[in-house]
């Protein structure tokens, strides 16, 4: 049996947004001292490792046999409540306690969720404190067991139950971020009116300390790209510190440590869109361009647990994404636009939109005759599959923790 999945990216236009807020935003002089920028350095990504990633052979619509490498599936029953609904997922971050979600309410919006699924808590739009507005990003620090809500020129701060614990207001202009035990990892772009950054404004990747010394920087983008952009393009699993540019098809890794970053990977494939759509006058040129030529780009989107990494490519002219699961041990890869599955052993997964060390995580919707075909699943613990039939058509999606097999 097959199950055509289709992965939605979200083209959020942060960088027009960015740009028009942020100079709603006055950096005051202690901010800008509190940068240090002289002593800011420049990371030069180390190359001495890079492997190229042929994505050539999985181009076109293409289906490939997903089903035989799926090792271990568990199932989390998001709970259904009046205050729980959600609209659309953009981020799954999972903790040994908690899973926080944020997704597409009130035009973003951060929901908690136990680790079972038993709702805990919304946190409440508006303008006092702890309430959310022009929510941007989330992210956990494991260290001081603390969620992150990046909103415009702040970092709000909760607990791990989601009680407000204080605010930090921000010296930078940014899209997406990730904390790290001893600071913060930053991406921005050219236009985000951070001037006060000097020679250090054109680079993608701002390394602080947390109080917002700005450590490091890295990879610089001289102009800005007028295509679009997409929700975030930094990855954090456990020690994996990973950094992917918006169409670009270099991925990095960061060794907080040592504060070292790789060139761990370059993508290559054939019919890859040319640079000079990316910095055209708008986003419809890009529109136009794409949906009429048979292009390939990389926006950014990458996963990767302990064993597996992912590769992503988009193309408009056939409306289909190109994923490639890459088996860290072997070397090996399969993929394609279209994943063929046994339904009578696996659910109808769709493809992974995080991780959560060894586990990818996916959302999974059941259908009418779900629990009759997966009932006698070796997979799917007896548990899981009462979870399955018990599922109503007006519930929150069910999200999947699988493994994949060595292949």
């Amino acid at each position: 049996m097959h199950r055509y999945f289709t992965y939605i990216i979200v083209f959020l236009f942060l960088s027009a947004c960015h740009d028009k807020s942020a100079k709603e935003v006055r950096f005051t002089e202690q901010q800008i001292a509190s940068l240090h920028l002289s002593g800011t350095q420049v990371l030069e990504p180390q190359t001495d490792s890079i492997i190229h990633i042929n994505l050539t052979p999985f181009l076109g619509k293409r289906e490939f046999d997903f089903g035989n490498i799926v090792k271990e599936v568990k199932i989390v029953p998001l709970e259904t409540t009046k205050n729980s609904l959600l609209d659309g997922i953009y981020k799954v971050i999972t903790t040994d306690e908690y899973i926080y979600i944020m997704d597409n309410f009130k035009g973003k919006s951060l929901i908690i969720f136990t680790k079972e699924g038993k709702f805990v808590k919304r946190l409440s739009h508006g303008q006092g404190p702890g309430e959310l507005q022009r929510l941007y990003d989330i992210d956990y620090n494991f260290d001081r067991n603390e969620l992150i809500a990046f909103q415009h020129s702040f970092f709000l701060f909760f607990d791990k139950e989601g009680n407000f614990l204080r605010q930090e207001r921000l010296p930078i202009n940014f899209d997406n971020f990730i904390s790290l035990d001893n600071g913060y990892i930053l991406k921005t772009v050219p236009v985000q009116d951070n001037t006060h950054l000097d020679d250090k404004e054109g680079y993608t990747f701002l390394f602080t300390d947390k109080i917002f010394t700005l450590k490091s920087v890295a990879v610089y983008q001289p102009k800005d790209i007028k295509a679009m952009s997409a929700h975030t393009y930094l990855y954090k699993n456990d020690t994996l510190i990973t950094l992917a540019g918006r169409y670009s098809d270099s991925i990095y890794k960061y060794d907080a440590k040592k504060n070292k970053l790789y060139t761990e990977f370059v993508l290559d494939y054939d019919k890859k869109l040319p640079k000079k759509y990316l910095y055209g006058e708008n986003f419809h040129v890009f529109q136009e361009v794409t949906k009429n030529n048979d292009y390939y780009f990389n926006i950014g989107e990458y996963l990767e647990t302990f064993s597996q990494n992912v590769f992503f490519l988009w193309n408009n002219y056939i409306d289909l994404q190109t994923i490639v699961y890459r088996d860290k041990k072997t070397g090996n890869m399969i993929g394609g636009t279209s994943a063929t599955l046994n339904l009578e052993e696996v659910p109808a997964l769709n493809f992974p939109i995080g991780v959560d060390k060894n586990y990818f995580v996916s959302v999974y919707n059941p259908y009418i005759n779900s629990y009759e075909n997966l009932k006698n699943s070796k997979l799917i613990s007896e548990a899981d599959k009462v979870k399955i039939k018990q599922f109503k058509d007006d519930d929150n999606p069910m999200l999947v923790y699988f493994t994949l097999k060595e292949f």
